[in-house]
């Protein structure tokens, strides 16, 4: 009689849909950005219009107002999955992959989607509180870092001992490669693509995602 191997754990592969959701509508819109301004697509203003309605203008009340009803509610979201090109666009996508993959071994997919869409609400709201006047912001990286701190808290970075003593070294590793991951980021954003960093949003993504991961355990 010839052994089966053993079955796959659930946990590897039962969250990909949410990951792969989230990684489609960050993607999605660039692309279709990209087309726009290469002419293949829409017109050449597209990008534009797209920022108009869909960035995060915290002064969106000053001026014209808001550019259609609950505008003000609804760029709380979408100026997450709204980029400035390729390059931005790659970096928080690979972010997105990695770390995805490493929270959803513990969480699950809604909790992670939820994780990820409140994490980037907390970062628009911190950066509305201590951004400069005037500016807007797109970009995923905000509610990226609300997923370090999930996976920080996750990890027991945040309590004095975790469950089982000192967190273990992977995850240190994996902690360290996150971190190193998002600084360059930062860097590239700022040096590449002549944007500055909204150092704000990334501090009040990472704030939101570890308070909520501390409230909400994860599955064991």
């Amino acid at each position: 009689m010839d052994r089966l191997p053993p079955a796959p754990s659930p946990r590897a592969d039962s969250g990909h849909w949410a990951l792969v959701l989230l990684l489609a509508l960050t993607l999605l819109p660039e692309l279709l950005l990209q087309l726009a301004d290469a002419g293949l697509l829409g017109p050449l203003f597209l990008r534009r219009l797209a920022y108009m309605l869909g960035a995060f203008q915290p002064d969106l009340h000053a001026g014209p107002g808001p550019f259609f009803p609950f505008q003000t509610l609804t760029m709380f979201f979408t100026y997450g999955f709204l980029h400035t090109g390729l390059l931005h666009l790659a970096i928080n996508a690979v972010g997105l992959w990695g770390l995805g993959r490493l929270i959803l071994a513990r969480r699950r997919p809604g909790t992670f989607v939820l994780l990820y869409l409140m994490s980037m609400i907390g970062a628009a709201e911190v950066f509305a509180l201590l951004g400069p006047a005037g500016e807007t912001m797109v970009g995923a990286s905000g509610a990226l870092f609300g997923l370090f701190g999930v996976y920080a808290a996750d990890a027991g970075f945040f309590t004095p001992e975790s469950p089982q003593g000192e967190p273990a070294p992977p995850q240190v590793l994996r902690l360290a490669g996150a971190t190193g991951a998002l600084v360059l980021s930062d860097v590239l954003s700022q040096l590449v693509l002549g944007s500055p960093v909204a150092w704000q949003a990334h501090a009040g993504g990472f704030v939101t995602g570890a308070v909520l991961a501390l409230i909400t355990p994860p599955r064991t």
